[in-house]
């Protein structure tokens, strides 16, 4: 095979790994809103059994069981589509796996591991087993350290086997996300699994989003057409880093049913502005407290961000900074929102929504502004370019 060929090949499995990305990616985003408004409608217990629904396989469970029951559906519906995105992510894998020169390749054990996980998670989809509790401990304790394991090589990694190792973490973290939705039903949703759930989620999409951008060559050129300074890197990194611990504040809000110690804004009743001392005894009362303040700080930090980044020659840094202050606006006011309402199912799911769009737009700033990988992600990107091995 001539070079030239060669190297065709490998852009075009290279434009084939960013478009899967893309499409993980906007899958990822509608299964997180989707998921957020199971917990809106409390259809989170709508069946008291996992992998199975009443019983039956998920992939076969009988539709006219479940299309027109409204917590069924909901619930079952976000299984479905869970499975879909495990789907997809299997399916990026591959893909990367093929793209990736043979000698680059992970040792065998490692593909030998992924076949086990991906056996494992088919016939608990399949209904073929119950992952009885303590098998499915020991099964997420061993996803864990794989994830942190893969995660680690990612980021140490040199050229394109950085998508390649993302590509594995991020397989092992659909599959860890997955098992964690299943131990919360299976233990009647509990608050830390319920929130460990939707922050492996915002985990995993990051990752998917990370696929997305070093697979991208026009990504890659824009990264390489500005060098921001050191505290300009530092200000929209620790943007990213505020938002997703605002993130995690708010899945502890509402899966610890927290929103409801207050249902006025912007004082806190209407006698006080803040809460009164004897009520910072109660959990609830201080996990609610510390979500609607470090609200404010986020905006803070976005409107800085903003600000900072209209200088930027790049355009799309500068709508980017822009898009993220204007949707923090939007997110305020469905915060409050949510307590006028008493927790109205459509504005709840749109503040996760609005929330879960607020993390990524700040997630894709990061990952753009940090240039002290760019050399790598530019190398990754001509390397794959210049090499087969399919």
């Amino acid at each position: 095979m001539s070079s030239a060929t060669s190297s065709t090949d490998s852009q075009a499995a290279m434009r084939t790994i960013h478009r899967v990305a893309i499409a993980l990616c906007v899958l990822t985003f509608g299964l997180i809103v989707w998921g957020g408004h199971v917990n809106t409608t409390r259809s989170g217990m709508a069946f008291p059994d996992w992998p199975t629904s009443n019983l039956a396989p998920m992939v076969t469970y009988t539709p006219s069981e479940w299309l027109w029951a409204k917590d069924k559906f909901w619930e079952h519906g976000h299984r479905l589509f869970a499975g879909l995105v495990g789907l997809v992510s299997t399916l990026l894998l591959v893909l990367t796996i093929r793209a990736t020169p043979r000698e680059q390749r992970p040792h065998a054990s490692i593909g030998v591991l992924i076949a086990v996980v991906f056996g494992t998670v088919a016939t608990a989809i399949l209904g073929l087993n119950d992952m009885p509790s303590g098998i499915m401990e020991t099964f997420m304790a061993v996803l864990g350290v794989l994830l942190v394991t893969f995660l680690t090589k990612a980021l140490r990694a040199q050229q394109h086997r950085r998508i390649l190792w993302l590509s594995i973490a991020a397989f092992v973290g659909v599959c860890l996300q997955g098992s964690f939705g299943g131990y919360t039903v299976r233990n009647n949703l509990p608050d830390w699994t319920s929130t460990t759930h939707g922050v492996l989620a915002e985990i995993f999409f990051m990752m998917a989003i990370g696929i997305a951008l070093l697979s991208s060559s026009s990504w890659q050129s824009m990264r390489a057409s500005w060098t921001p300074s050191q505290s300009v890197q530092r200000l929209v990194t620790a943007t990213w880093a505020i938002t997703l611990m605002q993130f995690i504040l708010g899945a502890l809000t509402r899966h610890m049913d927290a929103w409801g110690v207050s249902i006025t804004w912007p004082h806190w009743t209407d006698e006080s502005f803040f809460p009164t001392s004897d009520l910072f005894q109660q959990t609830q009362v201080v996990v609610h407290f510390l979500h609607r303040t470090t609200a404010y700080v986020v905006a803070l930090f976005i409107v800085a961000q903003a600000i900072t980044l209209r200088n930027s020659p790049v355009g799309r840094i500068r709508a980017l900074g822009l898009f993220a202050a204007s949707l923090v606006v939007v997110q305020i006011a469905l915060g409050a929102g949510i307590l006028w309402t008493f927790r109205g199912e459509l504005v709840t799911t749109m503040h996760v929504m609005v929330g879960v769009a607020l993390l990524v737009s700040n997630a894709v700033l990061m990952f753009s502004i940090r240039h002290r990988q760019v050399a790598v992600g530019e190398h990754a990107h001509t390397t794959f370019a210049q090499q087969g091995g399919h």
